[in-house]
């Protein structure tokens, strides 16, 4: 379904494209953090209390879910890879609240919402080279589009504290990061002093711009860089969590999800907690301790192709 250790590719085919009724347990909505998980094998997103690991529900009707982010209100966006579009869930409902479209082909990776505007970032690729981030004012209406010949393929985007945005980008082995700066009208290619040899996803992880490898050191191992933006533009290095999960196969951790106290675009604090779907493993999930990484904590037995996730926390 998808390259190893490089970007996401499109899946030769989905397993199951029946559509499943959604259900949510009653008392969902009341527990204070929810983990969404996007099952790339049964277009199913599960749904558990994120303190006890227990189910709580489970959406359906999704054509390929995949990448995931979190809005100040605790609403869950969900892409669809395979249709273009993100769809919004409040904290614990079982129905979608809204749904948009980026007017693209398909393949949409993932998205970020912005800390300053609650402008919502959906990254596409796969219908149109080079790729595009498709930027919707104030999480409704017609997106506007932004690309960049120095940004041919693109991961899923991340919002800084700031509302710059930041996209992982990366072709025939020649990988960068592009921004696209706070007000600025188009995407810009940064320079940094570490280098990336399998881009993934960016996320804002309460202090630093948090920048996923997929392949550390040119190993099949996902590390996260933790990034600032110097006063000259570059991007420079801070630190590093390498994501260890040895299953006896490759290990591609599907834009892991750096857990805060309070949602991601208000988090002014460095989460403690990053979890993520091993894809060279199927049905692993784990949490790693953050920034600290290293050996994982197991917390059950994924879907089968958990290509996306996200915890949401009640308001």
């Amino acid at each position: 379904m998808l390259a190893g250790c490089g970007q996401p590719q499109i899946p030769a085919q989905v397993a199951h494209t029946e559509q499943t009724r959604s259900w949510m347990l009653p008392e969902a909505n009341k527990i204070k953090e929810l983990l969404y998980v996007s099952d790339g094998y049964t277009n199913e997103v599960y749904v558990y209390d994120f303190t006890t690991n227990l189910l709580v529900g489970r959406l359906g009707g999704f054509k390929y879910p995949y990448g995931q982010c979190v809005d100040a209100k605790g609403d869950v966006w969900i892409t669809q890879f395979s249709s273009a579009e993100v769809i919004e869930y409040a904290h614990g409902g079982d129905s979608p609240i809204k749904t948009l479209n980026t007017a693209a082909l398909n393949y949409s990776f993932g998205c970020s919402i912005d800390p300053k505007t609650g402008n919502l970032a959906v990254a596409n690729d796969g219908s149109s080279n080079p790729g595009q981030i498709f930027v919707f004012k104030g999480a409704s209406g017609t997106p506007k589009a932004y690309s960049s010949k120095n940004c041919p393929v693109l991961g899923s985007p991340g919002y800084d504290l700031k509302g710059n945005l930041y996209v992982e980008s990366g072709q025939e082995k020649t990988y960068a990061i592009c921004e696209l700066a706070r007000g600025a009208k188009s995407l810009k290619a940064m320079e940094m002093n570490q280098i990336i040899y399998s881009a993934g996803s960016v996320m804002w992880d309460g202090q630093y711009i948090a920048v996923t490898d997929e392949a550390y050191q040119g190993n099949q191992t996902t590390a996260i860089y933790q990034m600032v933006e110097s006063s000259s533009g570059n991007l420079v290095i801070a630190g590093t969590t390498v994501l260890a999960d040895d299953c006896g196969s490759a290990e591609y951790i599907s834009q892991p999800f750096i857990v805060g106290t309070v949602n991601t675009p208000r988090n002014r604090t460095q989460g403690t907690v990053v979890i993520g779907g091993n894809e060279g493993c199927h049905g692993r999930f784990d949490s790693w301790s953050y920034p600290a990484g290293g050996t994982p904590a197991p917390l059950f037995m994924a879907p089968k192709e958990p290509v996306g996730q996200s915890v949401s926390i009640a308001q």
